[in-house]
């Protein structure tokens, strides 16, 4: 008698499973497109184009979305400042009985965010009109009531961006910056509600790689670490990266809990690949040749003024057969002893053309250079030639 009334509540739970799932496959998620666009746009002003279709994943239990757009309706109403090519999200099934949604984990696939800044300083996601005001009272600031209030509960176990694309146009200066090909991948996320600041209550670890970040001509680009978010601190570890064609690694501080961002970064470099590095500082291949080193620096972020007037830190080179092109060093060793006519900056902008000859061969080369707010000083500059050894120091 057990076992059959054990068997019929098995049976009657597999066919009510069964036809659970037959009949949300029936369904046609795409007839609620045009309430998912109108639910945004009433709730943030945004207009959402769903272009693509709604389809239902089983395994995991999921919706996902193709082909999506955001416009500004008081922006250029005709474009998109962010494209999407697909949202998926998958849900755990156990925690809806609880009036919980606990998420395994969100997708993002091909977002392209274009940030355009025009000449009076307005962005092109700005909402300019006011919002409409509630006729609903304020709520008390009550902890168990919000707690009691704020159904759903959402836990995100995992976000994951792939092939994500951002762009910032500034139309007052006329620059680009971009970061092309962004592979995130977040995990360990958790949330102290019990901090003041929501930014420094979240806790999260994970994975990126950049293919590219570039402003105007200026760019790196291989990007990759392994970060930690902890009280609005993002700690780049097994951080690396191609700049002047040389790979560079390290680790750095991203500072999101003051008013404005402060980075930091601690790096050594194996193999600089000086002719690159020296068209970058000078404007011209003034050297050939590789150096090893390492470098402390800091700054705000911000424009390029914020950040040249806030850097300070200190970069560290030494290299061995260095070759100084269109320059006979010997010349210069000779003229060192008349101070007054000898000036390194007008050297190295090619101002001072009494100087200019043949390539030299340096044996050794070692430089140590302090940044401190826009002023770069030449503490521990020496290097030598077959003939001569020169040490130098001043300011840039």
């Amino acid at each position: 008698m057990f076992q059959k009334v054990l068997l019929s509540i098995i049976l009657f739970c597999a066919i009510n499973i069964v036809a659970f799932f037959l009949i949300i496959k029936v369904i046609d998620f795409n007839e609620y497109k045009p309430r998912i666009q109108k639910a945004i746009k009433d709730n943030t002003g945004y207009e959402l184009i769903i272009k693509g279709d709604i389809t239902l994943s089983l395994s995991p239990v999921g919706v996902r979305i193709f082909d999506i757009e955001v416009r500004n309706p008081q922006y250029k109403s005709e474009t998109s400042f962010a494209t999407l090519g697909s949202f998926d999200v998958a849900l755990e099934i156990a925690p809806l009985l609880k009036k919980e949604i606990k998420i395994k984990h969100v997708s993002f696939e091909k977002l392209n965010v274009m940030i355009e800044k025009n000449k009076d300083g307005r962005f092109n996601f700005d909402l300019v009109s006011p919002k409409p005001k509630s006729d609903k009272k304020p709520k008390e600031h009550n902890t168990t009531l919000e707690q009691d209030d704020d159904f759903p509960l959402v836990n995100i176990k995992k976000i994951k961006f792939s092939e994500a694309n951002l762009s910032y146009l500034d139309g007052e200066t006329n620059t680009t910056s971009k970061a092309e090909k962004i592979n995130l991948s977040v995990h360990d996320i958790h949330f102290d509600a019990m901090k003041h600041n929501k930014l420094q209550g979240l806790f999260l670890k994970g994975d990126a790689q950049i293919e590219k970040l570039s402003h105007g001509a200026k760019f790196i680009s291989d990007i990759s670490m392994n970060l930690e978010m902890k009280d609005a601190i993002v700690a780049m570890e097994n951080l690396k990266y191609i700049l002047f064609d040389s790979t560079l690694q390290g680790s750095g501080k991203l500072d999101l809990s003051g008013k404005i961002t402060k980075i930091s970064l601690k790096h050594k470099v194996a193999e600089l690949k000086l002719q690159p590095f020296s068209k970058a500082l000078f404007g011209k291949e003034l050297l050939d040749g590789q150096a090893s080193g390492e470098l402390k620096l800091a700054c705000s972020l911000g424009d390029i003024q914020t950040i040249k007037s806030t850097l300070g830190g200190f970069i560290v080179l030494a290299g061995e057969n260095v070759t100084l092109k269109g320059y006979d060093i010997d010349k210069i060793a000779s003229a060192l002893s008349d101070s007054t006519s000898f000036n390194l900056a007008n050297l190295l902008l090619g101002v001072s053309g009494n100087f200019e000859g043949n390539s030299s061969v340096l044996k050794s080369v070692m430089a140590k250079v302090d940044i401190d707010y826009s002023e770069a000083k030449l503490t521990d500059v020496a290097l030598s030639s077959t003939k001569h050894r020169i040490a130098l120091k001043g300011a840039l």
